[in-house]
């Protein structure tokens, strides 16, 4: 007696959309991709490496030297250029990619936020100055610089804001979303 048993299988087929960051490397190690600039970040750090620098030249260039307001501001300026142009070199060559469970957007953001403050008052003391001393024309376009750089960086600590709220993380280059044909079936 042969006992045969018909079985019915059901299968199900799910699609997912993920989007996914393009890297074309041919190598090992960091890669340049300049698609960073193109981004509103690399724009905003490409200001404030543009205005820090301006700042810098104008408090070099003009004035008297032992006024104190003069020290701060090359402070803010030199090390807000600094700092800010390694920012973007590590957004450049993707090296934040790596360090994705550090809060490198917290640390950005508390960054931009206390160099917003340091270019509120270099700024302040500065057009202050340039009414105070004569022969000191040149803290005047400082300050316009100071007060530019303090608008970007607190543009740029918006935005870092709203990228932790959302819970982003920090990422170089422009995000490149899966097309159609790259859905995963499962």
């Amino acid at each position: 007696m042969s006992y045969e048993e018909t079985r019915t299988y059901v299968t199900t087929t799910r699609a997912e959309y993920t989007p996914y960051e393009l890297h074309e490397t041919t190598g090992c190690g960091p890669q340049l991709d300049l698609d960073y600039l193109r981004t509103l970040p690399g724009m905003l750090k490409l200001a404030q490496i543009g205005l820090c620098f301006l700042c810098f030249l104008c408090v070099l260039v003009g004035g008297p030297g032992y006024f104190h307001g003069v020290g701060f501001t090359t402070f803010v300026a030199v090390f807000g250029f600094s700092i800010t142009l390694l920012l973007l070199v590590l957004y450049l060559f993707h090296v934040v990619d790596a360090y994705e469970h550090l809060p490198i957007i917290v640390v950005e953001m508390i960054y931009c936020f206390i160099w917003t403050i340091f270019f509120f008052i270099a700024g302040s003391v500065l057009a202050l100055a340039s009414v105070r001393f004569t022969g000191a024309g040149f803290w005047a376009v400082a300050a316009v610089f100071a007060f530019g750089a303090l608008m970007a960086y607190a543009l740029d600590c918006y935005l870092k804001f709203l990228a932790w709220k959302n819970n982003e993380t920090a990422r170089g280059g422009g995000i490149i979303y899966s097309s159609s044909s790259n859905r995963t079936t499962v």
